[in-house]
């Protein structure tokens, strides 16, 4: 068993299966996320129920960041391994240099993604950990209009937008390749997935932006 998850194949399956699980945590947070348009009351309501159960949510937070890791090593290494099995091009491939190309902007993307987490989660997540709340201070606060706030700070948002954008295009290529991976080539199966995948890659990400530059607009403030 573990000679095959550790087998090219079965690393594939994993990045695969670790890419869906991380893709549909991005819709609950998303959802979490629109909660924001509907005002400091609905938000600090959802974020008071979240603390209510937080030793749930640390257990589902210690699971996603395992899963991304197992994502991150996976793919470390198996692009190592392609590295290393074809060190060298005798002859001129173009499908080959096109699998070359798309796996060389995997990496890339998924390194700035990477990045884009960490500063992510110092920003936001290990704010809420820390900050001293003032009296009849709420998360929405925190969130918005304070000085650690999001509103107005141009240079986040603009490196948030282009990071959402690296991960839409990084699903997109993701869900391709997972299709291969599992071998799915029925028609009307690849119909109704790619529609699916377009959910996660296309609408998802840009509800994202649409929440960014709404906040920025002073939408949502």
């Amino acid at each position: 068993m573990m000679k095959f998850l550790f087998s090219t194949i079965g690393q594939k399956i994993q990045i695969a299966l670790s890419g869906i699980l991380l893709s549909i945590f991005l819709l609950f947070h998303l959802i979490n996320n629109l909660a924001l348009f509907a005002g400091p009351n609905t938000f600090n309501a959802m974020v008071g129920i979240l603390e209510s159960i937080k030793p749930i949510i640390r257990v589902m937070e210690c699971s996603l960041l395992l899963v991304l890791l197992m994502h991150v090593i996976n793919a470390l290494n198996l692009n190592y391994k392609n590295q290393q099995a074809s060190p060298i091009k005798y002859a001129h491939d173009a499908q080959s240099e096109i699998t070359t190309l798309n796996s060389r902007t995997m990496a890339v993307s998924g390194t700035i993604i990477l990045l884009f987490f960490i500063v992510h989660l110092s920003y936001i997540w290990y704010t809420y950990q820390v900050h001293d709340f003032l009296p009849g201070e709420t998360y929405y606060d925190v969130l918005l209009r304070n000085k650690l706030g999001f509103l107005g700070h141009l240079p986040t948002a603009s490196f948030y937008i282009l990071s959402i954008i690296l991960i839409a295009f990084h699903i997109k290529h993701g869900f391709q390749s997972s299709l291969k991976t599992f071998g799915v080539n029925s028609q009307s199966k690849l119909f109704i997935l790619n529609y699916l995948g377009f959910i996660f890659w296309g609408i998802i990400p840009s509800l994202f932006v649409v929440i960014v530059l709404s906040i920025q607009l002073g939408i949502i403030k």
